[in-house]
């Protein structure tokens, strides 16, 4: 049985830097009502989105107000919508704190989308940014010279194996963030709709490529979508099965290259990917709402409201659902079951699972206390912490602890979610969960959005278009 202290990613590094981020909802104090500007998705120059979507410009907030005789470090983060994740965070502020009376740490929390525009926006005015802030856009900030380098401030042999790269940027000496967590791609299904559709889930846990195709008619004929992901304020959703498909047939390493820019999508392999995708969303793989859904919605959408036969979701998963349901969070007795990625034909790699490390911290060039702000993150990874962002968040931590020592004591309702583990356990135990990390150049990233995330599942292009935006991108043009 797995138990969460026993949870350990096997991690195998292959690239370099970071790849994802996990986000939240705007909570920030103390600032003016957010600027709502009207834009419009162009994914190529003969084809237009024509809903406008609204773009949420968070002001900054307003800087705190210095306590005497003491050193003020100020905290921009995501994960305003994670309360499990934020507990984690309050309490290492608090421990800190405790420990270092001479400072006072104001931690403001953010949705990701305006934090990078807030960042990005007082680092360029030079005034008004945070002394650590999560670590949007790395590469860029890194190449701009706006974050410092934790080479030597950090107690890296505390981390996992693999997951400091997450840190890193080509081109750059030194390591920038520090991840707390690690996320693992999985498939969730609804077994009350399969059930009731009749739909039988082989014993091996892994439908094959055509199989699946079929299983997401029968769930669109009955009037449900296939999976809840939708691409309402995120530019990966719908790359979600894409990525599984990739790992599938080429392996989490080679996957990666694709997914940074790095290779051509004008391979067999990338091909039959994108044309099962096709196949998949004539059958009815997306909610009707996939241009519209946020990230913060389509996860009630498969758990509360069950609109959706399944769920592609990395583990950070809990951070967002497993809250009270007044917050949104599903309740903890509807128990969804997993599933092995569809077996692609010609599949090389069955046994690998996508993982990559969960976002992180940055310190700020423009910080009036370095050695305080990188003293915070040094403290964070102490391996009790670790040990404590599992037990309350239920997700993978990057940190190595000893479970008999540093695992928390009493907590409330420390087995709510066993269930969730016991399921982890039941599926996936036994496959790879292959490490990859990368910095993504601007340009590729907005033609994959546009391509990949928004267009060929919108129905907008198709494969060679999809495909002939992405090469014309290629990060190494």
């Amino acid at each position: 049985m797995y138990r969460k202290p026993t949870y350990i990613c096997v991690v195998l590094i292959v690239a370099v830097s970071m790849l994802l981020a996990s986000c939240a909802t705007p909570a920030t104090p103390q600032v003016q009502a957010p600027q709502v500007v009207k834009e419009t998705i162009t994914v190529k120059e003969t084809v237009v989105v024509t809903e406008v979507v609204e773009k949420v410009i968070t002001p900054t907030p307003e800087p705190p107000t210095p306590q005497p005789g003491k050193t003020i470090i100020t905290w921009w983060s995501h994960w305003a919508n994670e309360p499990a994740r934020r507990q984690v965070i309050d309490t290492i502020i608090a421990d800190y704190e405790a420990a270092h009376p001479d400072v006072d740490i104001i931690i403001s929390w953010w949705d990701a989308a305006p934090l990078t525009d807030a960042v990005r926006a007082v680092m360029t005015a030079g005034q008004g940014a945070p002394d650590i802030s999560t670590d949007v856009v790395l590469p860029e900030m890194v190449a701009a010279g706006w974050a410092l380098n934790l080479e030597d401030a950090l107690p890296w042999e505390n981390y996992l194996d693999g997951v400091k790269a997450a840190g890193q940027v080509p081109g750059f000496e030194g390591t920038y963030t520090y991840a707390p967590g690690i996320q693992t791609l999985m498939l969730f299904y609804n077994p009350e709709i399969f059930d009731k559709l009749g739909i039988q889930v082989p014993e091996s846990n892994q439908f094959t490529q055509s199989e699946y195709v079929d299983v997401v008619k029968k769930c669109s004929a009955a009037g449900y979508a296939g999976v809840a992901d939708s691409v309402g304020n995120r530019n990966y959703p719908a790359l979600f099965p894409i990525w599984a498909a990739m790992v599938n047939l080429v392996g989490r390493e080679e996957q990666n290259k694709y997914d940074l820019g790095l290779t051509s999508w004008d391979t067999p392999e990338a091909r039959q990917v994108l044309d099962w995708t096709v196949q998949l969303r004539d059958a009815g793989m997306w909610p009707s709402t996939f241009n519209t859904m946020t990230i913060d919605e389509f996860h009630v959408y498969f758990h509360t409201q069950k609109k959706a036969c399944m769920l592609y979701i990395p583990s950070w998963y809990p951070g967002r659902a497993f809250k009270s349901e007044a917050e949104g969070g599903q309740s903890p007795d509807f128990h969804f079951k997993m599933m092995k990625y569809p077996l692609m034909d010609g599949a090389k790699f069955p046994n690998q699972l996508w993982t990559a490390p969960d976002s992180g911290y940055m310190v700020l060039s423009s910080t009036k206390h370095p050695e305080v702000a990188k003293d915070i993150l040094a403290f964070m990874m102490q391996p009790k912490y670790g040990a404590l962002w599992t037990a309350l968040t239920n997700i993978p931590t990057s940190l190595k602890y000893d479970p008999a020592t540093d695992w928390p004591k009493d907590l409330e309702g420390a087995d709510t979610w066993q269930w969730y583990w016991d399921e982890i356990a039941r599926v996936y135990e036994g496959m790879e969960r292959k490490m990859a990390t990368g910095a993504v150049c601007g340009d590729f990233l907005d033609a994959r959005t546009n391509a990949i995330n928004v267009g060929l599942p919108g129905g907008l292009l198709n494969v060679d278009e999809a495909i002939e935006m992405v090469d014309a991108k290629l990060c190494t043009q």
